[in-house]
C-alpha cells in the first residue's frame, strides 16, 4: 500500500501536477501586446486662423451746401494797438475740405464800414456765381478801415497800407487755408477805400497781382508822390498784371481823374479794364458794376490751376481753420 501511494506521488510529479515558477525570460517571451484602450483618445487642438475683417474705407462726404457763410470777427491790429472788425466770406463747402482757395480782399468807402459791400450785394453774387459753377469758389475779406488810419493816412509806415500788409493779410494767410500766390490774391475798392487799393496794390504788386477800384476818390487824394497812385504807375517799376477801373458817367470829378490813369498805363502800355457805368457816386451806380469787376478778377486767377503753384501759409502760432 505504500508503494502505491509513492507511486502516485511520482506521477503527479511527473506530470506537472506541481507549478513550476517561471523565469523572467520566459514571462517576457509569452507577453501579449496591451489592448488598446477602451477610452476615446482626446483630439490634439486644430489651431483656427482668425480673419481680420477689411475695413471700408471711409467715404468721401458729399457737400450739399448751396450757400456760402459770412463770418464776423476781428484780427489783431498792426498799427493801432487794438481789435479791428472784419466781415469774412466763405464758399459752400469750406468747413468739409482742406483745400486753400483765392482770396478777394474788399475795402469800403467813406464813412460806410465792413458790411459796405455785404449791403451792396457782393455775398449773393459769390453764392450765384459759385453755385452755378461760373466762378471758382473763393474767400472774401471785408475789413473795418479804422480811423485815423483810413482819412488822415496816405501810405508808408504807420498808415493804412501797413496795416493791410503787416496785419490783415499776415493775420488771414495764417489763420484760414489761403492760396497765398499773388495771382491767387485780389484787392479792391470803393471811393476811398478804391484810392487804398490802387496804393497798395501798386506798392505791392509782389503780394496782389489783381487791383479793382470803383468811383475811385483820386480827386481828392492828397498823397505824397510816393504814396498817389497818378504817380507811382509813371515810375519804372512792376504793377499789378490785373487792373480794373470804373466810374459812373454823372460822378464828373471822379470820371476826369479815372480816365486820367487810364491814360496813363495806356501810354506805358500797361493792359487794364476800364468800365463807365450809368449813375453818380452812390450804391444804385455800384452794384450794376460789381458783376463785372467779379468776372474781371475772376479771370485773373489762373495761379490755382497750375500744378505747384499751391503754396503752404507760414508757420506760426495760429490755428489754420
Amino acid at each position: 500500500m505504500k508503494s502505491l501511494i509513492c507511486i502516485a506521488i511520482s506521477l503527479a510529479l511527473a506530470t506537472g501536477c506541481t507549478r513550476v515558477p517561471s523565469t523572467p525570460e520566459t514571462h517576457s517571451a509569452l507577453m501579449l501586446p496591451p489592448k488598446p484602450s477602451t477610452q476615446p483618445a482626446t483630439p490634439s487642438a486644430i489651431p483656427t486662423r482668425t480673419l481680420t475683417p477689411t475695413s471700408s474705407p471711409t467715404p468721401t462726404p458729399v457737400c450739399t451746401d448751396k450757400y456760402g457763410r459770412v463770418e464776423v470777427t476781428t484780427y489783431p491790429g498792426f498799427v493801432l494797438p487794438e481789435q479791428i472788425p472784419v466781415r469774412i466770406y466763405f464758399p459752400p463747402c469750406y468747413a468739409q475740405d482742406d483745400q486753400r482757395y483765392p482770396v478777394l480782399y474788399l475795402l469800403h468807402g467813406f464813412p460806410f464800414d465792413e458790411s459796405h459791400w455785404g449791403d451792396l450785394g457782393v455775398d449773393g453774387l459769390a453764392d450765384e456765381g459759385i453755385g452755378s459753377g461760373t466762378w471758382p469758389p473763393f474767400i472774401i475779406v471785408m475789413p473795418r478801415q479804422p480811423e485815423p488810419l483810413f482819412t488822415s493816412s496816405d501810405g508808408g509806415p504807420g498808415s493804412y497800407e501797413a496795416e493791410i500788409v503787416e496785419g490783415l493779410v499776415s493775420y488771414i494767410d495764417r489763420t484760414y487755408r489761403t492760396d497765398i500766390c499773388p495771382e491767387a490774391r485780389a484787392l479792391g475798392g470803393i471811393s476811398r477805400g478804391g484810392v487804398w487799393a490802387l496804393e497798395v496794390a501798386f506798392r505791392h504788386p509782389n503780394m496782389f497781382d489783381i487791383v479793382a477800384a470803383l468811383s475811385p476818390a483820386l480827386h481828392m487824394n492828397y498823397a505824397r508822390p510816393p504814396y498817389d497812385p497818378l504817380v507811382i504807375v509813371r515810375k519804372d517799376r512792376p504793377l499789378p498784371g490785373n487792373i480794373f477801373l470804373s466810374a459812373g458817367d454823372q460822378e464828373v470829378q471822379f470820371r476826369a481823374k479815372v480816365e486820367k490813369l487810364s491814360n496813363i498805363l495806356e501810354e506805358i502800355g500797361i493792359p487794364h479794364m476800364l468800365v463807365i457805368g450809368s449813375g453818380g457816386h452812390d450804391a444804385e451806380l455800384w452794384i450794376t458794376v460789381i458783376q463785372d469787376m467779379l468776372n474781371f478778377i475772376v479771370a485773373g486767377w489762373s495761379c490755382c490751376e497750375e500744378p505747384g503753384c499751391m503754396k503752404d501759409s507760414p508757420e506760426d502760432d495760429f490755428r489754420v481753420q
